[in-house]
This record gives structure tokens, C-alpha cells and sequence, in this order.
């Protein structure tokens, strides 16, 4: 009679090649979903980033399902099997290890998102990606005794490592990514694929496979010494479900202040306060938010769509003692960091929603005196949903008369790389009866990429353009009075490619 280890060590045998498929299912998914991430630093999270990983992925995985299957086809054995899966560990680890020095080097590049977002998939996730697409074919050429059998044995082998590509998904998108930082998911990935194969068979080669499991373990413990020793120097890597943020701190060139910056995506700062004054804006385009306070002196209450590490709602409640202030952010980690990094602290005038900004509106909220708009996705992509006439026309809503909406976008106002900019100020024209675009940087270049705040104004009444603060009367002299090209349709719920028209900015 058979002990219970016995027992228990010989279902794990029989149905080894099963739990392998399973596991390597979801690495795949766990690989691809941990390397968008990877890559937001760098190239961002748009539309574009994500067709481009998930084609690259499933083209590999295509390689893969093919050359396991002419490999499987010269004599399958357990030894061959965990060799397969031993590289594939070793692909995962040594992408993690160079994905820093290429993806700087492709940003420098000057190449293009396109290019830059096909190339950086290619060599980071490409070989990891086909040699787990080798597993499963490979496995199920074992496990076939014969033909009689074959089809639901096919079936069966590959409805597993489809179940795995599931738990994967779900684990990496509840759990991993909110709770863990990304390389250590990759390293622990890789740690998982040398015992995978250490499952498979002992033999051949188990020093390699050992060697994978050090090279993760250390991996591990090397990233999280060097995120000790950066915090101490003021830097900061979270992730949460909804972004990576990086946190950063140093000396302003012109004022020797010491300076803190949140970011998202590569090249735009989110969020920046000096460490000596929190309530001070630092952003210019954030100091245009102050323009609220000019079409509508009598202001009480605001709603802002976005809040990021909260650099405007502190100023808000600091500047307007009497006035409250509604805070929509959809990711709750970011406003932890805005109160652990930035000073943010409750006040009874501060409500803070933790939601889509565009599912809030569409719950018809209390009516506002005026609407701050500052929702990006990346470091140019505005979620298209915030952009639509149906979006515009729930804000124009949720305005007390005589409100305002202001609202951030980055584009040029001449030019190729205007498109975003006309398309979204016609639709805005759609709704309200004075529309306006202030330019942050220069009114003399329209031509050129910048923050331009989009100003709407729900009375009829004329507006006017001095104010007795220099620093706003500055500002509304940036006011655009150019002509403005209509050659694109408004932007609707059914219709909005604002990824397509930001293309030529991003570039």
C-alpha cells in the first residue's frame, strides 16, 4: 500500500505535462500585461503601446507554436521539454536585465513611437514569447498515446494552457502589478520557469536551472537595494493598478529651491511642489488653472478631472479660503502618494471621488461654478471618452451659470500637429457659446507642440481680457486670435481618434 507523499508524488508525474502547459499559459499573459509597464516609463500607455506588445507577443507565440511543433515531431522527450522551458526563463531574465539601456537608447533614437514601440516589443518580449510558444505544442506531442484520442487530447492540453493564460491575467491585474514593482514580477517570473523546469525532469543541465533560480533571487534583491538606496535619495518607483509613478526630487536651476516632481510617462511631468512651499504652482500650465478665478470671481465651488499628486486643489484651498473644491482621480495609489510625498492633507472643503472622470459625469453630479480638466492617460493622450461632444455636454451640465470649464491638452495650434487641437475646440464650439485657447508657452509659435488650456464659457455673455494681476493679465494676452483651420468632424462617443491626430505630436 502507497503512502499519502507516494500518492501525491505520482499524480504530480502523471500529470506533470498539464501543470506545466497551465503555468507556462499564464507567464505568457503575467510577460505581457507586466510589460506594458515595463515600457510606460518610456513609451507611454497608449493605444498604440498595447497593439503594438499584444501583435509582437502573438506573432512570437505563432513562431513558437511552430518551431515546438517541428521539434516535437523529431522524438519529444521530459529532458528536451525542460530544456525549452529553461530558456524561455533565461530569455525573461535577461530582458529584464537590458530593458533600462534599450529602451533609453530607442527614446534617443529619434525613430518614432511606431517604430520605437514595434522594436522595443521585438527585442524584450519577442524570444521570451517564443519559447513559451514552443511548450504547449511540444507538450502536447507527449501526451498524445494516440490517434484515436488525439483531438480531445489536443483539445484538452490546449484549453489548460488557455485556463492558465486566464489565472494569469487576473493574478498580474489584481494582484502583481498593485502590489509588487514590475522587474521583481519579471525576475519571479523566471524564478517560477527554472523550477518549471526543475518539475519537468531533473536532468540534463540542473546547475542552469539552478543557476536561473539565483539569477532571479538576486535580481530581486538587487532591484529592491537599489530602490532603498534611491529613496533615500528622494526617488520613488510605485505601481499601482493604473500607473507607474515615479517620484523625484532636486534643485531648481534658476532658484537653487529644492523641487518634487511625480511622472507617469517619459518626458511630461504630472505633478511638481517645492518642498519649501506645497501650495505653490510650479507648472505653468497649471498656473493658467488660476484663470477660473477671472470669468468667474464669485467662484465657490470647483470640480477637477484628474487630480494626479494634487498640485492645484492645495493651491485652490489655500488661495480661496471660502471655496471648496470636488477631486476626481481615478487611481486611489496616486492620491496616497499626493499625501505621503506631497503634502496633501484633509480638509473639510476637499471631496475627493476615486473614479473614471467620464463615469462620474455620467452620473449628472452637483453643479460647479467650474470644471479643471486635466485627465491624461500618457504624456500626450487625453482617454478619448473625456474628449467627445457627450462629454463636453455633461460638463457643460454640471455648470452653475456663468461657470467655466478649463481644459489641458497638448498639441500645436498650426500645422500638421494641430489636428487634436481643432477637432477638440470644434467640439467644445459644439456646446458652449464662447470658446476660447490660451497657449502656455509661446503665442508667437503656434506651429510648435505645447500645453494650450482650452477655455469655455457657459454665458453668452462677452468676456474681457485685463485683469489688475499682472500675472493673469499675462495670460490672457496669451489668448489665440489666429485663424483656426475646421478641416476635421466633432469628436463623438461613436467616433474619436485622438490617438491617430496626438500620432504626429508624440513623434
Amino acid at each position: 500500500m502507497k503512502s499519502a507523499p507516494e500518492k501525491i508524488g505520482g499524480k504530480m508525474k502523471k500529470y506533470t505535462l498539464e501543470l506545466i502547459v497551465f503555468f507556462s499559459g499564464a507567464v505568457v499573459m503575467i510577460l505581457e500585461l507586466v510589460g506594458a509597464r515595463i515600457m510606460a516609463p518610456y513609451l507611454g500607455t497608449s493605444i498604440v503601446v498595447w497593439t503594438g506588445l499584444i501583435g509582437i507577443v502573438l506573432a512570437s507565440l505563432s513562431i513558437g507554436y511552430s518551431i515546438g511543433g517541428r521539434f516535437a515531431d523529431q522524438g519529444p522527450t521530459m529532458g528536451r521539454l525542460s530544456m525549452i522551458i529553461l530558456t524561455s526563463g533565461l530569455l525573461i531574465a535577461f530582458s529584464t536585465m537590458i530593458h533600462t539601456p534599450v529602451l533609453s537608447m530607442l527614446m534617443q533614437s529619434g525613430l518614432g513611437i511606431y517604430m520605437n514601440v514595434i522594436l522595443a516589443t521585438t527585442i524584450l518580449f519577442g524570444p521570451p514569447s517564443i519559447g513559451l510558444g514552443m511548450i504547449t505544442p511540444y507538450a502536447v506531442k507527449m501526451k498524445i498515446k494516440s490517434l484515436e484520442t488525439s483531438g480531445r487530447t489536443v483539445g484538452r492540453m490546449y484549453a489548460l494552457s488557455t485556463i492558465g493564460s486566464i489565472a494569469g491575467t487576473f493574478l498580474s491585474g489584481f494582484v502583481l502589478v498593485a502590489f509588487f514593482a514590475s522587474t521583481n514580477i519579471l525576475f519571479f517570473l523566471a524564478i517560477s520557469m527554472g523550477l518549471l523546469s526543475l518539475l519537468a525532469t531533473w536532468k540534463p543541465a540542473p546547475s542552469a536551472k539552478f543557476a536561473l533560480i539565483f539569477i532571479g533571487i538576486l535580481g530581486i534583491v538587487t532591484v529592491n537595494s537599489y530602490r532603498s538606496m534611491a529613496q533615500e535619495k528622494g526617488f520613488y518607483d510605485i505601481d499601482s493598478k493604473y500607473n507607474r509613478i515615479q517620484i523625484f526630487q532636486g534643485a531648481e536651476q534658476e532658484s537653487g529651491r529644492m523641487v518634487r516632481v511625480a511622472t507617469t510617462s517619459p518626458d511630461r511631468y504630472q505633478s511638481a511642489m517645492y518642498i519649501d512651499d506645497p501650495t505653490e504652482l510650479i507648472l505653468e500650465y497649471t498656473k493658467y488653472f488660476r484663470l477660473i478665478k477671472h470669468f468667474n470671481p464669485e467662484i465657490e465651488s470647483a470640480l477637477m478631472l484628474g487630480g494626479g499628486a494634487y498640485s492645484f486643489p492645495k493651491y485652490y484651498l489655500h488661495a480661496l479660503p471660502d471655496a471648496r473644491i470636488d477631486v476626481v482621480e481615478l487611481d486611489p495609489t496616486f492620491t496616497r502618494v499626493a499625501k505621503k510625498y506631497f503634502f496633501l492633507e484633509d480638509d473639510p472643503r476637499l471631496n475627493i471621488i476615486h473614479m473614471d472622470a467620464r463615469s462620474y459625469l455620467n452620473k449628472r453630479p452637483d453643479k460647479f461654478d467650474a470644471i479643471i480638466a486635466d485627465v491624461f492617460s500618457g504624456s500626450y493622450y487625453i482617454p478619448f471618452q473625456m474628449t467627445t461632444v457627450e462629454a463636453v455636454e455633461h460638463m457643460y451640465q454640471a455648470l452653475n451659470p456663468g461657470g467655466i470649464v478649463l481644459m489641458n491638452i497638448i498639441s500645436s495650434i498650426e500645422g500638421r500637429n494641430s489636428r487634436y487641437f481643432q477637432a477638440q475646440l470644434q467640439t467644445f464650439q459644439q456646446v458652449f457659446p464662447q470658446v476660447f485657447a490660451f497657449l502656455v508657452d509661446s503665442v508667437d509659435k503656434p506651429e510648435i507642440n505645447q500645453n494650450i488650456i482650452i477655455a469655455a464659457l457657459k454665458s453668452d455673455t462677452p468676456a474681457f481680457f485685463t485683469n489688475h494681476d499682472p500675472e493673469l493679465n499675462q495670460m490672457l494676452q496669451n489668448i489665440w486670435t489666429g485663424d483656426i483651420q475646421y478641416e476635421l468632424s466633432v469628436l463623438t462617443d461613436n467616433f474619436a481618434p485622438v490617438d491617430r491626430y496626438l500620432i504626429p505630436v508624440i513623434n
